[in-house]
């Protein structure tokens, strides 16, 4: 049973200055939530009880969001906002800093005590992730549901195109059914003529506790990091690693464009302005002449 989950939240946002310098990226907005919000509802989606939070500099700025607000009169404030604000109050959530930006293998050790022989689910805090439809599972419960059944680490992955995997992380393995390849190897940031088979790994995973003593030996990539990858390739000659082609939106929200994708998407699906803001939208397309293209 996964009952512990490590979001990766210690980056400066450097894409997103002048903001990040003042506010931590995990804190960006989509309308009235931090991105970091969606990511710790994912996880108390997948009944997880036990959150962590690695973060970097800013830290209280974090922190004092998830804290109850000693100047709102909660009593006045309307049950529906007053939910919202109070989401994690049932949870045990924790925050660890991670004082040297080396990469994310080091990140997670910094959770390693809290975790203590815990197997649990790791989070990146700038990867968003949503449901096509109602009825889906979230990502990490179809990690976890996978992790279950099989005992082995799981890796969170999708099917892009090969523009998109040439800068991302493209899976080696042996495809063992349609969603589901065991891993031999991950090649960063491939020519796009190599690529076979797009599928990259993303931000979410299923590790084994064992996998500490893997994050503990990693060795540093080209960019001088720690990388979890690293580690779960090595992990893979001794376990069972395999990666799964989960359902769902992702959005890159260190991306710009991608952040202003989930913005708009989300605003589209807002269930108290949708509809006004789509409204918007079509006006605005109409009056400025332009065009619908596929």
């Amino acid at each position: 049973m996964i009952n512990y989950a490590v979001i990766l939240s210690a980056g400066l946002g450097t894409r997103f200055l002048p903001y990040t310098k003042a506010v931590p990226k995990p804190m960006l907005p989509i309308i009235d939530t931090p991105t970091l919000e969606f990511i710790i509802k994912e996880a108390i989606e997948c009944n997880i009880q036990n959150i962590i939070v690695v973060v970097g500099h800013n830290a209280e700025v974090i922190k004092k969001h998830f804290t109850k607000n000693k100047y709102l009169d909660y009593d006045k404030i309307s049950k529906d906002i007053k939910d919202k604000l109070c989401f994690s109050d049932n949870i045990n959530l924790t925050f660890v800093t991670q004082h040297i930006l080396d990469g994310t293998a080091n990140a997670i050790l910094s959770a390693k005590d809290i975790v203590g022989k815990n197997d649990f689910l790791v989070m990146n805090g700038d990867e968003l992730f949503f449901k096509y439809h109602p009825y889906d599972k979230c990502p990490s419960k179809q990690l976890i549901d996978l992790f279950n059944m099989s005992d082995a680490h799981i890796i969170g992955a999708q099917r892009v195109s090969k523009h998109d995997a040439s800068r991302l992380g493209v899976i080696i393995g042996k495809k063992l059914d349609e969603r589901t390849t065991q891993l031999t190897k991950i090649v960063e940031k491939p020519n796009e003529i190599d690529i076979v088979d797009p599928l990259v790994n993303l931000g979410r995973y299923v590790v084994k506790n064992n996998i500490f003593k893997f994050l503990e030996n990693v060795k540093p990539n080209k960019n001088g990091e720690y990388a979890l990858t690293d580690a779960l390739v090595d992990c893979a000659r001794y376990d069972n690693v395999l990666c799964y082609d989960f359902v769902g939106k992702r959005y890159d929200i260190g991306n710009k464009f991608s952040y202003m994708q989930a913005f708009f998407d989300i605003s589209m699906n807002d269930e108290q302005f949708g509809k006004d803001f789509e409204s918007y939208v079509l006006k605005y397309i109409k009056d400025n002449n332009l065009q619908i293209t596929q």
